[in-house]
């Protein structure tokens, strides 16, 4: 198969997955549209074109079915753990995560480490064996083992429908944050994001793929630490402080969606507690085997 070949196909599956996701993520309404900030959208456009630039490079130099899917193998380890990172650490997990640990408590922390589990196992299982056949994907080794076809049809099915309800948590995420920040429409957001997506990964594989979430790990992970380090200094690096400005400001908020003081107060201390998310065996086997 040619590189242009699957550059197509590349370009087919992103064109259905992104534009599906565009289609079913309606405007949430749950942010308010700003004023235009061109601070922010400025600062958006410069790093926009930094890694576009990035793209380019990458493109001139993606000219095999090996380069588009393993950068020619030119990527180190420890570029690959920052990449994984920031593939990790995407809208839908800060948003995400965060609603959940303030909607449950800390068990929505489960929603960072379960993921995180299963991506080791999937590298153990497979990348042995896609390097020992010099193959590319989960459906090159099947197929070598057993009929091509029915696979490869199970394995693109597959991947469209997971990649399907994973963009619109990403394209929803991402569309509300930016309409937040920029002042944009929603759907200018959604489809900004998605277009920049397929620009970066159709054009530059996986080495322009990979050094977009290399910055982004690194701008995300020194941003995150310089904001925690921000938070314990307001609360004089004190846990229990914290704490217990997390349970009063859990229990404002159930006090002001109508529950009574005792409903309130145990709302708020809840918030520290287990079994706020998972709350029975079956929750937890299902969500473990999830």
């Amino acid at each position: 198969m040619t590189y242009s070949v699957l550059r197509s196909g590349a370009l087919l599956g992103l064109l259905i997955a992104s534009g599906a996701a565009m289609a079913a993520g309606g405007d949430i309404g749950q942010t308010v549209r700003q004023p235009t900030n061109w601070t922010a959208i400025i600062m958006f456009a410069t790093f926009v074109v930094f890694t576009l630039g990035i793209t380019k490079w990458a493109a001139g130099r993606t000219k095999s079915a090996s380069d588009f899917y393993t950068a020619g193998g030119g990527i180190t380890g420890f570029q690959n753990g920052l990449a994984i990172a920031g593939d990790y650490m995407s809208a839908a997990s800060f948003l995400g995560i965060t609603a959940a640990v303030m909607t449950n408590g800390y068990d929505g922390l489960i929603y960072a480490l379960g993921f995180l589990v299963g991506w080791p196992i999937l590298t153990f299982l497979m990348a042995e064996r896609l390097r020992n056949l010099g193959r590319f994907t989960f459906a090159d080794v099947a197929g070598y083992r057993f009929q091509a076809k029915p696979i490869r049809m199970f394995a693109a099915s597959g991947t469209l429908v997971v990649v399907l309800f994973y963009l619109i948590a990403q394209m929803v995420g991402a569309g509300a944050l930016i309409k937040l920040l920029f002042g944009l429409d929603y759907w200018v957001a959604v489809a900004l994001v998605g277009v920049l997506m397929m620009v970066y990964v159709l054009f530059g594989g996986m080495t322009a793929t990979t050094w977009v979430q290399i910055i982004k790990a690194c701008l995300l992970l020194s941003g995150v630490t310089f904001m925690a380090v921000m938070v314990m200094w307001h609360f004089n690096f004190s846990f229990e402080a914290l704490f217990s400005e997390a349970v009063r400001v859990k229990t404002q908020i159930a006090a002001n969606s109508g529950k009574s003081a005792e409903e309130a107060a145990s709302t708020g201390l809840a918030i520290m507690g287990p079994g706020g998310f998972v709350k029975d065996p079956i929750s937890a086997i299902s969500f473990g085997m999830a």
